[in-house]
């Protein structure tokens, strides 16, 4: 029977095949992060999806060594960044093409998802997911609160807040370009984090489950400018990111009545933000492992899997 589900996920940063087998075991994965240019911030569509177009032959090839073709039964695929009627990015054309070409040759389901959803599904690959709950999608691309209808087919996702200028992942990578770092800039700022106490006095920009963020790269550039401390600017910039998400997830546990707080993204993989969630939010807080987290396939790959076994 066909029982292997493949997932693929072409986002701005990585190009990514996972295949998962009928007891939801991953036996393939891989991912290719897409190159940006020494001092850039990311790249442009067109340079991302050239670079999708040439990776995904590459791993498409090497899961190939690894699996039978005739066994796969669905390939799934983020089609768009969220599941909105007017959600879209040309990114992700390069998956949807691939997807389409293998299932079509194959004879096997072709399904679609969105890049929010393959986070949250990556989620779901290890903890079983209530009908209802607070997602966040905290990336270099979005910073959203969500309310989740998970009715096991397709989530159903309003957003009720989200940032109202810079992303989580803008914010880290300016900072960390700033003084110096490579990007992505997350991991080496969560490196360089030290005590946490010991900091610089930022004051939240707040709106009902909103927020912005634009006043902190500004004032942590002057900090930076004025002593050059790399660790007490990374000790202030997780500490406040984690004082907004904590503030924000209680009000809107309050608010809509949903104790579950599900969180994803690459940004979601960082050490602090986890542990203070963890101990402030009012409610029981969810994280896909720190390897899913950041772009990866695997939540297609789970998604597929379920579909699958709810036609067998």
């Amino acid at each position: 029977m066909k029982k292997i589900s493949l997932g693929i996920d072409t986002s701005c940063y990585t190009t990514s095949l996972v295949a998962i087998d009928h007891n939801n075991q991953i036996i393939f994965e891989d991912r290719i992060p897409l190159e940006v240019k020494e001092g850039h911030l990311g790249l442009r569509q067109s340079e991302a999806f050239f670079q999708h177009i040439r990776n995904l032959p590459v791993l498409y090839e090497k899961c190939l060594k690894v699996i039978d073709p005739t066994k796969i039964g669905s390939v799934c695929v983020s089609s768009q960044p969220r599941n909105l009627k007017d959600s879209y990015m040309p990114v992700f054309t390069a998956g949807i093409n691939l997807g389409k070409i293998i299932a079509g040759s194959l004879k096997c389901l072709y399904l679609e998802t969105s890049h929010q959803e393959n986070h949250l599904y990556a989620v779901a690959f290890d903890h079983k997911l209530p009908r209802s709950f607070i997602g966040v999608h905290i990336s270099g691309g979005t910073s959203e609160i969500l309310k989740v209808n998970n009715n096991n087919k397709r989530m159903s996702v309003e957003i009720i807040g989200k940032s109202l200028d810079l992303s989580f992942g803008q914010l880290i990578d300016r900072i960390g370009l700033y003084m110096g770092l490579s990007f992505p800039c997350g991991k080496g700022l969560d490196q360089i984090r030290t005590d946490i106490s010991d900091r610089y006095m930022l004051k939240l920009s707040i709106k009902e489950l909103s927020f912005n963020l634009s006043g902190f790269e500004n004032k942590l550039k002057n900090y930076y400018d004025q002593e050059q401390n790399i660790s007490k600017i990374s000790n202030t910039l997780f500490y406040y990111l984690g004082q907004i998400l904590c503030k924000i997830l209680n009000e809107a546990i309050h608010e809509h009545g949903i104790d579950t707080v599900v969180l994803s993204g690459g940004v979601s993989a960082n050490d602090y933000l986890r542990k203070i969630l963890s101990q402030e939010v009012r409610g029981r807080v969810l994280f896909p492992r720190k390897e899913y987290a950041t772009d990866h396939a695997l939540g297609n790959a789970f998604y597929g899997s379920q579909v699958i076994h709810d036609e067998t």
